[in-house]
């Protein structure tokens, strides 16, 4: 079965289509979970899945949505591996489709700071750039963030009153990473989606400065 996303910035995020037969039809979004869209990202090559919307996030499209109950575990390749059932359901109209971000459609990005190697962690979705709630932020996630956005090593964790509010929303996620991954999108996630986020409770982090080592943990270096 063929896949598409469509209507985003790249091919890594927008409207789920499937292939039946030559015709393109939206997914309902009924139904559809984290593991389904989890399956669809890694089969498009586009990473893991950061976000998962209902109704018409990047618009509607003329074409015909299908009711496809996916019942993935999340681990198959592709999601014609998952099992379904399929049976036209009256309620799923163009307003019904879903819609995925994958992780290679997103960065990051530090914000309101003196500096450009500290401040707010802000991570871009369709909507624009959000804050990370500080939940689950601990110091190797912040290690790996100051690697990837070449600001050397964490030097210490922001929280609260020592950062600028943001808008108030927030993307929640738990980075399990071990602190010498390269990029954070190469630790394994726990997506829990996005919500209310409060300012006390957005992730920041301090950077040790372009270009500084750090002893505490291996880093790799990439190749040139």
């Amino acid at each position: 079965m063929e896949a598409r996303l469509v209507g985003g910035v790249s091919s890594c995020s927008g409207r789920l289509e499937v292939a039946h037969g030559e015709t393109w039809a939206r997914v309902c979004d009924a139904h559809f979970d984290l593991r389904a869209a989890r399956v669809i990202c890694k089969q498009l090559d586009c990473g893991t899945v950061v976000s998962i919307s209902e109704g018409a996030h990047f618009g509607e499209a003329n074409r015909p949505v299908k009711y496809e109950n996916h019942q993935c575990a999340g681990n198959e390749t592709v999601l014609f591996h998952c099992p379904r059932s399929s049976q036209v359901d009256g309620t799923c109209t163009r307003k019904n489709g879903v819609s995925i971000v994958c992780s290679e459609n997103t960065g990051f990005r530090l914000v309101d700071s003196s500096t450009e190697c500290s401040g707010r962690v802000e991570i871009q979705l369709p909507g624009g750039w959000t804050g990370l709630c500080s939940s689950y932020w601990d110091l190797p996630d912040a290690n790996v963030l100051c690697h990837q956005l070449g600001c050397g090593f964490a030097v210490s964790l922001l929280e609260g009153g020592h950062l600028e509010k943001g808008n108030g929303s927030g993307w929640r996620g738990k980075f399990h990473c071990n602190g010498s991954e390269p990029h954070l999108w190469h630790c394994p996630l726990t997506v829990l989606g996005t919500s209310q986020c409060l300012s006390e409770s957005v992730a920041g982090v301090i950077c040790s400065g372009k270009g500084k080592k750090n002893a505490g943990f291996l880093i790799p270096t990439p190749n040139h």
